[in-house]
């Protein structure tokens, strides 16, 4: 009875067998959605109402390169959150396994001395920028001070004939001089390896660029105004000195990308905040009059008179692409919403509405 009544839904032309088998789904979905005026109980309705779905809509989700899945994005407070939640797993998970390893340490003849130090991860953001370093006034180079630092101990180099200077320098833990200090770094008798920063007074800059630029440079060491690390007298040098620990000094690579460490594994968020706060408001003071890593607009006149290009920076042209949180031994990065980072938006740090 029921074949007969949906034998119309059979495509014409199917052979015997495929047209039997047509009909036995097609029954079976009649049946599965049968209506209250069948003569099937009430009892039979409600379990097939619960054993089959109302509907037989099939929806395909896949992800390829034309559509790749979605990378989800949080605010600042969250990212930070999430980023802190990892540190904290990873800091037990490391001390568990060093219990977990006691004995076969001591099987190894290997003796622990004092109490386990955990290690404190660097956290640290990537700031993706539509700047173009290779085009003039788009390099952006520079340094901020952070307001509750970056948790590292800053050894730094000193360049300068100031006698006063060079004692200060050295009390504080750092290899100071003048002449002497770039006489002793050309012949290998002082490392350079061990530390970080390297600070010059004006009239010892020359000397230190004619003679040890090929072995400062390649580290990352040479002085420059750029990075606040030239100043015109020892008592500039010496203030400066002490904000080195809290300084991080940032250079566009040639993605447009920007790296600063916000702090370590025992900040606070606010203190955390704070500091990505400090970032974001410097990288938004040096943005560029002209940005953007398109091709260059030429003008239609084109004739003799008209300069080439234009000096009008588009509206439609973002400043702030992409910004990710990471920790030291982080899988992956958190994706950071674009509204909680750009100073210039209404949910700078906030969660949005």
């Amino acid at each position: 009875m029921l074949a007969h009544k949906i034998s119309y839904l059979i495509p014409k032309g199917l052979p015997l067998t495929a047209a039997k088998t047509h009909t036995r789904s097609l029954g079976a979905i009649a049946a599965a959605t049968s209506s209250p005026l069948s003569p099937s109980s009430s009892s039979q309705q409600k379990y097939h109402q619960q054993q089959q779905p109302h509907h037989f809509t099939c929806i395909r989700s896949y992800v390829s390169r034309a559509h790749p899945k979605p990378i989800p994005e949080f605010s600042v407070p969250t990212g930070l959150q999430i980023v802190m939640e990892g540190v904290e797993e990873r800091k037990k998970h490391r001390a568990a396994k060093w219990e977990r390893n006691k004995d076969k340490r001591r099987s190894k003849g290997i003796e622990d001395v004092g109490v386990y130090r955990n290690q404190n991860e660097t956290i640290e953001v990537a700031i993706n920028l539509n700047v173009d370093p290779r085009r003039p006034g788009q390099a952006l180079r520079g340094s901020v001070v952070l307001p509750h630092g970056t948790g590292k101990t800053v050894s730094c180099l000193v360049f300068t004939s100031d006698a006063a200077t060079i004692e200060e320098a050295q009390s504080k833990g750092h290899e100071a001089g003048g002449e002497e200090l770039v006489d002793k770094i050309k012949a290998g008798e002082a490392s350079i390896d061990q530390y970080q920063r390297a600070l010059a007074t004006k009239e010892t800059l020359p000397m230190v660029q004619k003679q040890l630029a090929r072995l400062l440079g390649p580290r990352g060491l040479m002085p420059n105004a750029k990075t606040n690390t030239v100043f015109d007298e020892g008592t500039a040098l010496l203030k400066a000195l002490k904000e080195q620990s809290s300084t991080a000094i940032y250079r566009t690579e040639s993605g447009g990308i920007l790296h600063f460490p916000i702090g370590k594994g025992d900040f606070t968020p606010q203190q955390l905040t704070e500091n990505l706060q400090a970032i974001c408001q410097e990288v938004q003071e040096v943005k560029p009059e002209q940005y953007g890593r398109g091709k260059k607009q030429k003008n239609k006149g084109g004739g003799a008179g008209t300069k080439g290009n234009s000096k009008k920076q588009s509206k439609n042209v973002k400043y702030w692409l992409k910004a990710h949180l990471t920790a030291t031994q982080g899988k992956g990065s958190v994706r950071l919403d674009m509204r909680t980072v750009d100073p210039s938006s209404p949910f700078f740090m906030k969660e949005p509405e």
